[in-house]
């Protein structure tokens, strides 16, 4: 009987995906709306990534509360004939007073908020808004949560380029300052395994 290096782990995977395409992602906005659509391109988007996902066997559909997550997931629930779940948590940072700005327009005509955010855009947090720190806190307790709940399934997890960023974050050990450097196209998905004692990232902003 020959040893093994490891003794096998229970693996839960999960199938990060971003929303199809929406207009304030064409313009570079920062947004949380919760009613923000998907363009056409965008449900184009989300029938994409329902086919893909057919070829797995997922046990678990989790989705954001956003209009747009929730109309991604719907299509993808209605090809793999799997229910969705809603979790508040997966939402999308909350930047606040910055809600449907740019970077630009921000540093333009908020000059004094942008200058003190910029400082530190990790634990610093638009007004009445969330830090990045915050996002990571709550996406990494839904994703401990789902891990307890549902342990050695397949999940397909679809949300927001913020939320996946944190859970790679997470996954990778990275430090948080590193978040920003992390590209998550709309409409693409990322494989990432976790075991008790480590994590695996498979691929990454994989488009359907």
């Amino acid at each position: 009987m020959s040893e093994e290096l490891h003794p096998p782990e229970q693996i839960t995977s999960f199938f990060l995906i971003r929303h199809g395409h929406t207009e304030p992602v064409e313009h570079g906005r920062l947004y949380n709306d919760p009613a923000v659509e998907l363009t056409e391109k965008g449900i184009e988007q989300a029938h994409q990534i329902a086919n893909w996902l057919f070829t797995q066997d997922f046990e678990c559909l989790l989705s954001s509360c956003a209009k747009r997550v929730v109309s991604t997931a719907k299509i993808v629930s209605e090809r793999l004939n799997i229910d969705v779940e809603v979790i508040p948590d997966l939402n999308e940072w909350d930047v606040g007073a910055w809600e449907g700005s740019s970077y630009l327009e921000i540093k333009k005509t908020k000059p004094d908020e942008y200058s003190h955010w910029v400082k530190d855009p990790i634990e610093n947090a638009p007004p009445n808004g969330e830090s990045i720190r915050d996002l990571y806190n709550r996406s990494v307790m839904v994703l401990d949560k789902m891990i307890e709940t549902h342990p050695g399934k397949k999940i397909a997890l679809i949300s927001h380029a913020g939320v996946i960023r944190a859970i790679i974050a997470h996954a990778l050990g990275m430090p948080l300052n590193n978040f920003w450097r992390v590209n998550i196209p709309a409409g693409s998905i990322t494989r990432v395994d976790f075991s008790p004692n480590y994590a695996t990232v498979h691929f990454m902003a994989q488009m359907p």
